[in-house]
């Protein structure tokens, strides 16, 4: 019998890890067909509409970065609704002490091993993503090293039985996303009063969530009352300690970094009057994987707007895909076929060392 059906309730297993390299393929694919398909048509209809309104042309770069948003703005929702209905009637939800009761022998739940799951694919997949496909940002390399963390620390805390806080630090997260991407959407379309209102609300949950609540509740939790389950003393014990606290304030960091750039376009906004500014991370855009055939065209002509129109009414573009992106689909496949048997039986410890009582 296929040993990751075999272990998916109780606890964490090796075989468990081959799941985030399926789902980081899948989210590959979904996003090609969400944006072939939905997002790219969409994003053109909310950008003509604005363009129309204000007689200017529709600029590629905006498409692409509408497109984007979208996409981000379906994954995040999707994932903080499902998240809230797996942990909301939890005991632990709302008492940090309780994230760290019976450790390490903490029953394992179906919903929780495939949340944790996705969300570590979802992120092997933005790192790939933030390579060779999304628009290239002033913020890439610590949107990377973020991404990279949190992948490890994903990885690390399923490994070390901590699945209970870590689905928290995910739900606590991915909240202010929704906000962000939602006003994205709303400012790339024109809407500045719905835009505004989400910008506002993407700001006060970044301060009560991630700059509040993830210090001073989830890395306190694990700083003093993590404690009481450990045995210091032992340098397994120890090392965990350590390790799991660094990945937690570094991504702490990250989060008052990006809190002076929204300070710094609150402060924008504050001076245009309650207009939201462009992100100041913006840059130019990476060389997409995925782009219309006559994309080159349409930037030369002068009636972009009207081919546009036309585009709408038409049946979808034919596309072409980068070789790029073909490699990255084989290296994917590749990776699957080959490492799911080292993970398998390459399961250091088995498990968990048992806390040593007298």
């Amino acid at each position: 019998m296929d040993p990751i059906l075999t272990t998916l309730n109780g606890s964490a297993n090796p075989s468990h890890f081959i799941l985030p390299i399926y789902f980081a393929f899948s989210f590959f694919l979904a996003r090609f067909v969400l944006d072939r398909f939905i997002f790219r048509k969409l994003a053109i209809w909310l950008l003509y509409s604005k363009a129309k309104a204000i007689s200017s042309r529709i600029d590629e770069a905006t498409i692409v970065k509408c497109s984007e948003s979208m996409w981000k703005l379906t994954y995040y929702a999707t994932v903080e609704i499902c998240v809230l209905k797996i942990t909301y009637n939890e005991p632990w939800f709302r008492d940090t002490k309780e994230y760290f009761r019976g450790w390490p022998n903490q029953e394992l739940g179906f919903p929780i091993m495939l949340f944790y799951m996705c969300q570590c694919g979802f992120y092997i997949y933005s790192i790939a993503a933030l390579l060779i496909w999304e628009t290239r940002r002033k913020d890439f390399s610590v949107m990377m090293s973020h991404h990279v963390i949190t992948v490890i620390l994903i990885g690390y805390s399923y490994s070390t039985s901590f699945f209970r806080i870590g689905t928290i630090i995910c739900a606590v997260h991915d909240a202010s996303d929704v906000f962000l991407e939602a006003a994205k959407v709303f400012k790339y379309s024109g809407k500045e009063l719905r835009a505004s209102i989400l910008f506002g609300l993407f700001a006060i949950s970044w301060v009560i969530l991630r700059l509040v609540f993830f210090p001073f509740w989830i890395i306190k939790a694990t700083s003093y009352e993590l404690v009481e389950f450990l045995d210091l003393s032992l340098a397994y014990d120890k090392l965990l300690y350590y390790v799991f606290n660094t990945m937690l304030l570094m991504l702490l960091v990250f989060h008052i970094y990006w809190w002076i750039l929204i300070y710094s376009m609150i402060m924008r906004q504050l001076r245009n009057r309650g207009r939201v500014g462009e992100d100041i991370r913006s840059g130019k855009p990476s060389t997409l994987l995925i782009l219309p055939l006559n994309l080159e065209h349409e930037r030369k002509n002068s009636k972009q707007n009207e081919k546009i129109q036309k585009m709408m009414n038409r049946t979808p573009l034919s596309l072409t895909i980068s070789p790029k992106l073909l490699e990255c689909f084989s290296a994917l496949l590749c990776f699957c076929l080959v490492s799911r048997p080292f993970f398998v039986s390459s399961w250091a410890g088995k498990a968990i060392p048992s806390l040593q009582t007298d």
